[in-house]
């Protein structure tokens, strides 16, 4: 997990997949159960505090601990970051992203179905 997540090329696609959900999410309905937490995530994705943030490790350690993505390097030909990244398609990170996105925005269970 160390490895992928300090692993460059790795660390720009995981990049790429938060920005392409945090779009999504700008798009939601306002209904949508913790839209305003979402949201703030998003802008803070789509615009990061500094231009550090664009290029630094970011939100890759939350991806890299993710089980889609553990179990996807797992197949990797070698334990090298390079395999383990190209082992990971970009399917099973967008899938990653929107998987966490709720918990990394702050959206509790409660949030989400308020009835239980």
């Amino acid at each position: 997990m160390h490895a992928l997540a300090l692993y460059g090329p790795f660390a720009a696609r995981v990049r790429m997949a938060w920005t392409y959900v945090a779009r999504q999410v700008l798009d939601e309905t306002p209904e949508t159960p913790g839209n305003p937490l979402r949201v703030s995530l998003a802008r803070s994705v789509l615009n990061p505090a500094d231009l550090s943030a664009a290029t630094s490790a970011g939100l890759t350690p939350v991806i890299a601990t993710c089980e889609t993505v553990l179990a996807a390097a797992a197949t990797a030909t070698s334990q090298e970051p390079a395999a383990l990244c190209e082992a990971i398609s970009d399917d099973q990170l967008l899938t990653a992203v929107k998987d966490a996105w709720n918990i990394t925005s702050g959206v509790t269970p409660g949030l989400l179905n308020p009835n239980t």
